[in-house]
């Protein structure tokens, strides 16, 4: 059997793991896993049965152009054409479509020869990109428009597109060409975009999910010298994403959290692009980093990990951090409420940030060693990577694609 892979970046970043995690699992059972990208870390040659897409420059000229009229994953078509030319000679059995809304692929013209060929294809929703007009998610504001044919679309701007709002045509699209592959598995990295979907224009398809899978030999409790470095041996640590807290949407939940943290208290914000001076004392900030072991290290130095976000597919973040044994409270906006189970992990509604605050203090009263062994348990039990990648390869295998 011959799989082919397809996503805008290999081996590195939340999707592109995914992909070289199902790839050493397809090549652990026997079938021949190609995969073809647009970026990736290292030298081409160094990626196993790769193919890449593109280049940097037509990459750029796709964003331009998208930009220009309002359509993404419509340009490219050479590249696109020699891309099949490629994957003729492969002859794949089977094709996985991940992320493909990163200018570097006509989609269209993909779609439309899987159906020509009718290839049996897999198609993984890491976001809402797919059953939308071009929006990844739309429940921070609430929009509906995408279960009747979008358009008039609130985020128009930040698809991205200069000029129109083409959000109507290309749903429309998408439902025409996705409806005419006569193979076709839509599957959710969670119950929630899952069921979303079914309340879509494409809720015929044939929709299920599949949760993403970590690695747990990586992200596990960690010793390291993280809180000494930091200045914050004898605080409770409370970690979070500063791509979440620091969104204007946060700021009652940062101002809140502000008022009533006391001296022995610290909140740790990491992936900071820039020093926030309005921050008090109290605050650590630090930038990102690439390295999956001292992110490792970061999960495990805290005493709970708070995540206010209000669109995630699945937060990779929340199961990351129960892997390596910390607590977690977050918001149960869209998948986020799946990362948890509300014994070692707790969900509040979107936007309680008293209600989350609370949830930090009865995780203090009890205290993160009582429940490291159960997060650990928690993590393992339905979010390890081999045994939910293997799910991707009986789907290969079934005769329903």
């Amino acid at each position: 059997m011959k799989v082919v892979q397809i996503n805008a970046i290999y081996g590195s970043k939340s999707t592109g793991t995914i992909v070289k995690g199902i790839q050493s699992c397809c090549e652990a059972h026997g079938i021949e896993c190609y995969v073809a990208y647009s970026i990736t870390d290292g030298p081409d040659k160094e990626v196993p049965r790769g193919y890449r897409i593109g280049n940097k420059l037509t990459a750029k000229w796709h964003a331009l152009i998208s930009r220009v009229f309002g359509k993404q994953a419509y340009f490219n078509r050479l590249t696109t054409w020699k891309f099949l030319r490629w994957l003729d000679k492969v002859n794949p059995d089977v094709v996985h479509l991940h992320n493909l809304h990163s200018n570097y692929i006509h989609l269209n013209m993909l779609l439309r020869y899987l159906a020509k060929h009718n290839i049996a294809t897999v198609i993984t929703m890491h976001d809402c990109w797919y059953f939308t007009g071009g929006c990844m998610h739309y429940a921070s504001i609430g929009c509906q428009r995408w279960q009747t044919g979008c358009g008039q679309c609130p985020k128009w701007r930040q698809i991205p597109s200069y000029f129109f709002d083409r959000t109507q045509s290309v749903l429309k699209d998408r439902k025409q060409y996705l409806s005419a592959i006569p193979r076709l598995t839509m599957v959710g990295a969670s119950e929630w975009i899952a069921n979303e979907m079914k309340q879509s224009l494409l809720k015929d398809l044939n929709i299920t999910f599949i949760h993403n899978g970590f690695d747990l030999n990586i992200f596990s409790p960690s010793v390291s010298d993280k809180r000494k470095d930091l200045g914050i041996a004898n605080k409770f640590v409370i970690l979070g994403p500063a791509s979440k807290w620091l969104l204007p949407i946060n700021k009652p939940t940062l101002d809140y959290f502000v008022s009533r943290m006391s001296d022995d208290m610290v909140l740790v914000l990491f992936g900071c692009t820039q020093t926030n001076n309005a921050l008090p004392s109290n605050f650590v900030q630090i930038g990102y980093t690439k390295s999956p072991k001292e992110m490792a290290e970061l999960y495990s130095m805290a005493d709970v990990f708070v995540n206010c976000s209000r669109e995630d597919t699945l937060s990779s973040l929340n199961l990351e951090c129960q892997a390596c044994g910390t607590p977690v409270v977050t918001y149960d906006a869209t998948g986020s409420k799946e990362t948890v189970d509300g014994e070692c992990g707790f969900a509040v509604s979107t936007g309680d940030y008293e209600d989350l605050w609370g949830k930090v203090l009865e995780v203090r009263l009890q205290g993160k060693d009582s429940l490291t062994k159960q997060c650990r348990q928690w993590a393992s039990g339905h979010f390890e990577k081999k045994s939910n990648y293997e799910k991707y390869i009986a789907l290969y295998r079934s005769s329903t694609i």
